[in-house]
């Protein structure tokens, strides 16, 4: 596929800095390699840009982690075993979904759950070994760096390891802190040992803070263009967005305050020009590096560094994808992807119909995404996917049907039977089409007894034809403006101010219709006359941010995480709000303590 030289450009300290230095994966000090690079590495300026962004690409690659973490507890998505043909996995899916995290050895938290530990500290061993090299350096040995630029390599690592401290205290709120190389400092007992919740808060806090008095605005009017995948100030200030929107859920005190706060210097454009897009679809598409309301992400290039949306990994099928595995089994044709193979679906979207006939909606408040997109007339988002040209596209789902290609072909199952995808979980089989379950023994609805006709899809991001230069091209957008709106407004609806909460959630909302009427706006502007109250908010949040990474959060921050949901009993009590640790890290260190309602090891 032909590549652009900007987009190049912009991925090419990713490439180097990840073929340039073989950090270890599994030791958390990274010591063995620390007389390596400080002698030896670090000849001239290039050497130090490709250190300092080496973490960079470590984190880009953890969202196939990250957003699955976040996502596969929550409602909005399943992952059923398709007739015989996987993810089964041992129940590993089904435990996701239904909150099961209590065998610590298991494949789901050793391997998924707890993992994420090992995964975070890996990425901040990296920044933290970069920065003592960096800070121990002769800079007059390079003449070619100025004292400024020194000062912004110093703080790219800062917000980077500071956004992974975030992510460890959203998902198990004791964590280590860890801020050095030195082998002799981390093996101290107080190292070696959690930190009260509290004090990472602060610590990440204060971090951010002076990161964003000395990270660089954002300059000009035409997106993050050749800088996408740096920290910017206005990115330090939206992972203190999140920080402050999520304290009264973790820590049990409000900060929404704090939160408009952050909000309003990053949309009162202190920190440069962000602007929402005009179209729903801008900030995910092929050319989201120039997208004004894109604040921070990853830039991804197909051949090249695309962990978001690659769907091989040499000859063989990856785990290290997200939006790859969210495509129907052989729907290649359709898309003009044939080049790229078929697909193997993890992420369906949770069924809104039982398996009855005639088949019945389901009464949950939460799941059944395909309703709440129903629920106002004209979604543009709500459409089928379909590639309108080599780099434009219309809908964000595969809806319920037959998917036929350009020549009249349908997709086919690999059982053999045509593809009709249903907004359903069954063995429906050959009866798809008339909604009828062919094989008895999967007539109920589980994530055990699915088939290939289960389930619908969102498709985020676009997946253009293969031919033409587009195919895999679009960054994975990490944080943006819409965002930031949508937590100004949960701070002030939070704080009683509802309809400055709907002016703002309309401000963006009205680019999601066709026509955005009275009947659809919120109350608080645009003459609207519908309600917000908590299950408005956690659906409006959903259709918003679907398959973004949120919904674990929102559901825990709205107090509804423990609910019941399809195939998912309500939970007995809340500890599954944080996750375990898993057996191999508690067996590592001896001095790390189980989280509350987990077991520890003998």
């Amino acid at each position: 596929m032909l590549k652009t030289m900007k987009k190049i450009e912009r991925i090419l300290a990713f490439v180097l800095a990840a073929s340039a230095l073989a950090l270890s994966c599994t030791n958390l000090d990274e010591h063995v390699y620390s007389s390596l690079m400080s002698a030896n590495y670090y000849n001239k300026k290039s050497d130090v840009i490709k250190a300092v962004y080496r973490p960079f690409e470590h984190y880009f690659e953890s969202v196939q982690r990250y957003v699955p973490m976040q996502e596969l507890p929550a409602d909005v998505f399943m992952t059923p075993q398709m007739d015989s043909y996987g993810w089964w996995d041992g129940g590993r899916w089904s435990d996701w979904h239904r909150h099961n995290f209590q065998d610590i050895s298991g494949d789901l938290v050793e391997n998924y759950v707890g993992n994420y530990w090992v995964n975070q500290y890996q990425g901040i061993a990296q920044c933290n070994l970069v920065l003592d090299d960096i800070r121990r350096l002769d800079h007059d040995k390079f003449p070619d760096i100025s004292e400024a630029e020194w000062v912004v390599f110093d703080t790219q690592l800062r917000a980077a390891r500071a956004y992974a401290y975030y992510r460890l205290l959203n998902f198990y709120r004791n964590c280590q802190l860890i801020t050095s190389s030195s082998t002799e400092e981390n093996e101290k007992p107080e190292r070696k040992k959690q930190v009260p919740p509290e004090e990472l808060y602060k610590f990440i806090e204060d971090e951010l803070f002076d990161c964003i008095d000395l990270l660089p605005a954002k300059q000009g009017s035409a997106g993050p263009g050749l800088h996408q995948g740096e920290f910017t100030k206005a990115a330090a200030a939206t992972i203190l967005v999140r920080l402050y929107l999520n304290t009264e859920a973790w820590l049990g005190y409000p900060a929404y305050d704090k939160c408009i706060a952050m909000c309003d210097r990053i949309l009162n454009g202190e920190f440069g020009y962000y602007a929402l897009a005009e179209n729903w679809w801008e900030p995910f598409d092929w050319n989201n590096e120039t997208c004004n309301e894109v604040i921070f992400g990853y830039p991804g290039s197909f051949g090249t560094t695309s962990w978001h949306m690659q769907n091989k990994e040499g000859d063989k099928k990856t785990y290290r994808t997200i939006y790859g595995r969210g495509l129907p089994y052989n729907s290649q044709s359709y898309l003009e992807i044939e080049e790229d193979g078929d697909r193997n679906p993890r992420w369906h979207l949770s069924p809104s119909y039982d398996n009855s006939s005639p088949r019945r909606l389901y009464s949950y408040k939460l799941g059944c995404p395909t309703q709440k997109f129903l629920k106002y007339p004209g979604d543009l988002r709500y459409k089928q996917y379909k590639n309108t040209s080599k780099n434009t596209r219309e809908g964000m789902f595969f809806l319920e049907g037959y998917i036929i290609d350009a020549k009249g072909n349908k997709a086919k199952a690999q059982a053999g039977y045509d593809l009709y995808l249903l907004d359903q979980c069954g063995g429906f089989l050959t009866g798809a089409p008339t909604g009828t379950i062919t094989d008895a023994a999967r007539a109920e609805s589980t994530l055990f007894n699915g088939d290939m006709n289960s389930g619908l899809y969102c498709v985020k991001y676009p997946f253009y034809p293969y031919s033409g230069g587009y195919y895999m091209e679009p960054d994975y957008t990490d944080m943006r403006l819409t965002e930031v709106v949508y937590a100004k407004a949960e701070s002030l609806y939070r704080m009683g101010d509802k309809n400055g909460a709907g002016a703002l959630l309309n401000s963006v909302r009205k680019r999601n219709y066709e026509n955005f009427t009275s009947s659809i706006a919120y109350v608080g502007s645009d003459g609207g006359t519908v309600t917000l109250d908590d299950q408005e908010f956690l659906d409006e949040r959903m259709r918003e941010f679907i398959f973004e990474g949120h919904r674990r959060d929102d559901l825990i921050r709205f107090d509804r995480f423990e609910e019941a949901w399809w195939d998912k009993p309500a939970d007995p009590d809340k500890h599954n709000r944080i996750y375990p640790l898993c057996k191999s890290v508690l067996e590592l260190n001896p001095s790390l303590v189980q989280n509350p309602g987990y077991p520890g090891i003998k």
